[in-house]
């Protein structure tokens, strides 16, 4: 037989163990396990409510019942039997369940409903005398009446008190089991009003105690209290002279500490100060190293261009003494033969236009030495412009180097003026035209390769110099634009100093 799962209708709670499906039906509406007591535990059962007997003429006649409800939602389940009389079909502590109010699942699957299987079907009133009824005893031979009846036939009047004398007895039966069951509810109401008497006084017994208790306890802690109390007095008046001297040095700190807070946001303010005018003097600093390193770069490319200058007019130089080399071995070659007669003419002026020549060579010669100082100025100039660069951030070295650029620029205007005197002294242009205009007449000379071979010369060296005239001009011009832009900046140097 399968194993089932009762559960609670209302809360779906399982009420016990699992039991076989079989079942004893009670009425219409009850139905209890067939299965002994002792086999079942319906632990999530539990009762509540008076305890009464059983209705008299009814299966649970005699019976003590309570009233059975679900441990979990206490919904009502029916009745449980406390006490059932002997040979009686109800057993102690059998569960009578109302149909409705549980529901059996199968035990290996619970989603599984299942039907209660009936093994036995009792009716819950019973219709026929009881045991204890007279009317169902056999007649005494003490009743005189019944016996008279038995042997003679009954009148009328007989029959009469005979019924009469039956529905007297059935009376008194059943005011006698109605007795029995009120005495019976009224001994198991005294037995319970005993109980909770018997139980009150054991609380009142304990309530005594435990007040005893408590007033023994109350007295011990109101004197521990009293004596803490004047402790604690004692021990707080101290501790509050303690906390007066720490609140009068607290007050003597805080104000030093207020003083402390204010110089130090005066000392804090003038830092920021500092701090501004060292950052605004960092980047004047970086402005002048940016002018600085800006004036280096163009330094550095005027003395680029006039290293470029300077060496084309060595170039230009040494063709130049080539050519004036030639010239002096054509004069000796030519004062060493005896000049003739009809070219005497001719020959005073090509010494002219040699000695001219000669003027003019010499005349570049002192250009070139001019642009050679130049460039050593330019030299010293950019060495000392990257010194300046590097002692930029201090005062004194920056009054220094506007000292020393002053003096150089002195030295360098007195330089400059002699210079241009020099270059005044003749102009590129009329040497230019003077030296192209000679040299046809240098090449018609003679027809000699010794002739020829100045031409070439006097030739090559006007070209050498119109490409030096050109650098030369150019260096002038980086030079003079040098010039114009430190002029300024010596002048701004030497007032911030």
């Amino acid at each position: 037989m399968d194993l089932i799962i009762c559960k609670c209708s209302n809360c779906d709670a399982v009420l016990g163990t699992p039991l076989p499906n079989s079942w004893t039906q009670l009425g219409k509406n009850y139905m209890t396990p067939s299965a002994s007591v002792h086999d079942v535990d319906f632990a999530r059962v539990a009762t509540s409510g008076l305890v009464r007997l059983g209705d008299a003429d009814t299966l649970i006649a005699g019976c003590q019942l309570q009233v059975a409800e679900c441990a979990g939602c206490r919904a009502n389940l029916g009745q449980k039997c406390l006490n059932s009389p002997e040979d009686h079909v109800l057993e102690d502590g059998q569960i009578i369940f109302r149909i409705p109010s549980i529901n059996l699942k199968i035990a290996s699957d619970m989603r599984r409903k299942v039907t209660a299987q009936i093994k036995r079907t009792l009716k819950l009133k019973l219709n026929g005398p009881s045991a204890n009824d007279p009317e169902g005893a056999c007649p005494t031979h003490d009743d005189p009446v019944q016996n008279d009846a038995a042997h003679d036939d009954p009148s009328p009047e007989l029959l009469q008190m005979q019924a009469e004398l039956m529905a007297q007895r059935r009376e008194i039966a059943r005011i006698g089991s109605t007795g029995v069951y009120v005495v019976s509810s009224f001994e198991t109401a005294i037995a319970r009003v005993d109980q909770q008497i018997r139980q009150l006084n054991h609380s009142v017994d304990g309530i005594r105690s435990d007040a005893g208790r408590q007033r023994d306890a109350l007295e011990a802690l109101e004197s521990k209290t009293t004596d803490e109390d004047t402790k604690q007095v004692c021990q707080c008046e101290a501790v509050v002279a303690r906390l007066d001297q720490q609140l009068q040095n607290t007050d003597k700190i805080v104000t030093d500490l207020r003083r402390a807070l204010q110089q130090s946001q005066s000392e804090s303010e003038a830092l920021r100060q500092q701090l501004a005018l060292t950052r605004q003097e960092l980047d004047e600093a970086k402005s002048d190293a940016a002018t600085v390193k800006a004036d280096v770069e163009e330094a550095k490319n005027a003395a680029h261009e006039s290293l470029a200058a300077s060496r084309e007019d060595a170039c230009e130089v040494s063709s130049l003494r080539r050519e004036l080399k030639q010239l002096r071995a054509e004069l000796d070659d030519q004062r060493a033969l005896p000049p003739p007669a009809a070219s005497s003419s001719v020959s005073s002026h090509e010494l002219d236009i040699l000695a001219s020549s000669i003027s003019k060579i010499g005349n570049r010669a002192s250009q070139v030495e001019s642009l050679q100082m130049e460039f050593e100025l330019f030299k010293t100039r950019l060495q000392r412009l990257e010194a300046r660069s590097d002692a930029s951030s201090t005062h004194a070295s920056r009054a220094a180097a506007t000292t020393a650029d002053a003096r150089d620029g002195e030295a360098q205007g007195g330089y400059e003026g002699n210079f241009r005197r020099k270059r005044v002294f003749i102009g590129r242009d009329e040497a230019r035209v003077a030296f192209d205009g000679n040299s046809p007449k240098r090449a018609a000379l003679s027809i000699s390769d010794h002739d020829s071979g100045i031409s070439t010369g006097c030739s090559r060296a006007g070209d050498l110099y119109r490409s030096s005239s050109g650098s030369g001009k150019s260096a002038w011009r980086s030079r003079g634009g040098a010039e114009d832009y430190i002029t300024p900046r010596r002048e701004s140097w030497s007032g911030n100093g």
